[in-house]
């Protein structure tokens, strides 16, 4: 066991009841793991009709759980925050590009 896991005992009453301390598989160090591999628990405070939007999405034998529709809505917005960051990085650095400039040029009076 652990240092962690020998140190906090198993208290009576837990195993009257039939439950005992686990070592724990694995103490990630960091870097390690991915961030998006890692579930945490929260709370948060979610406006009611959205919750029930998803809920009601859920109930379809099909449906991921509503939680997890939750998570993918909102990691599809990272990726596209993400992906609008990457295009206007690459349109200014495209504006700042003179042979670029130029063939643009070319290519509009081509037209």
């Amino acid at each position: 066991m652990t240092k962690i896991a020998e140190d906090i005992k198993t208290s009576k009453e837990a195993k009257e009841a039939g439950l005992k301390r686990i070592e724990r598989r694995h103490i990630a160090k960091k870097g390690e793991v991915e961030l998006s591999d890692c579930k945490v628990k929260i709370t948060i405070n979610l406006d009611a009709d959205v919750l029930e939007y998803f809920k009601q999405r859920a109930e379809s034998p099909t449906s991921a759980p509503y939680q997890t529709q939750i998570n993918a809505e909102l990691r599809r917005v990272m990726k596209s925050e993400k992906t609008n960051d990457d295009l206007s990085k690459t349109a200014s650095e495209l504006l700042q590009n003179d042979s670029f400039i130029v063939a643009l040029k070319d290519k509009l009076k081509a037209a």
